[in-house]
């Protein structure tokens, strides 16, 4: 059975993550600053990897799931050569 390529996931959209957190589920996020130095952007995070501090703001950061997006050499078609 393939796993499915993305998903919106209602529970975890609501779920606020903070830099130094790690990373649960390969995705895309909303980070959203602190302050008025950068307005929200998307970026992409890698399961176990650790939320980011911003260069900026610091631990104040936050994120927030905007869909699930596997990375590709998780993908059974796409997997390296062990």
């Amino acid at each position: 059975m393939r796993p499915r390529a993305h998903q919106r996931s209602p529970s975890r959209e609501a779920e606020i993550y903070r830099a130094g957190q790690m990373v649960r589920e390969s995705g895309i996020y909303e980070a959203i600053h602190e302050g008025e130095h950068r307005g929200a952007h998307e970026v992409v995070l890698i399961e176990s990897d650790l939320f980011p501090p911003c260069d900026t703001c610091s631990d104040q950061i936050r994120f927030r799931m905007v869909r699930t997006a596997p990375y590709i050499f998780t993908d059974a078609d796409f997997e390296k050569m062990k």
